[in-house]
């Protein structure tokens, strides 16, 4: 597992300059994504939900990223066969407030933690906010419920990137 990780990471170091979304709104800290997100450094692959239909995201339909795509769906094919999602986010050092990923329609998601850092654990909370339990995802990849469990990022050094996905 460690050597696949560790070879999508690479791909994800040699994208420069890494993609930014700038058409994010501020969202709610407990209904919905966390942070501000008025700029994010991240790639949407899959499947994305506008205007009440489904289409391929942009790096998808236009193979933007190839390697990246493929390795990241071969390494959930090998190590996640069951984990059913049609997105996949990655991020590269955003800090997500607490929130909980309510447009997910399933509650489970894997997420993956990659990159050159110290910190960045994720935080999941209780109903009232508190930290409950803080998980290492670094090169350590998990599945939690993250429409039920409140959650956040803990602060890092150096460069972080989290690979998550999503059934929308």
């Amino acid at each position: 597992m460690d050597l696949d990780l560790k070879h999508i990471q690479t791909l994800l170091e040699n994208i420069k300059p890494f993609p930014k979304v700038t058409n994010r709104k501020p969202l709610n800290k407990f209904k919905t994504s966390g942070g501000n997100h008025k700029q994010l450094n991240c790639i949407h692959l899959g499947v994305k939900y506008f205007g009440k239909k489904y289409n391929q995201t942009k790096a998808t339909k236009e193979k933007i990223y190839p390697d990246l795509e493929r390795s990241i769906i071969t390494f959930i094919q090998k190590y996640y066969p069951n984990i059913k999602y049609n997105q996949i986010l990655i991020n590269k050092n955003n800090w997500f407030n607490i929130h909980k990923d309510k447009n997910n329609k399933i509650d489970k998601a894997l997420l993956i933690g990659l990159g050159d850092y110290a910190g960045g654990e994720l935080n999941l909370h209780d109903d009232n906010g508190t930290i409950i339990k803080r998980v290492d995802i670094r090169m350590n990849p998990i599945i939690f419920a993250n429409k039920t469990i409140s959650h956040s990022v803990q602060h890092w050094t150096g460069d972080r990137y989290s690979i998550i996905t999503y059934l929308i």
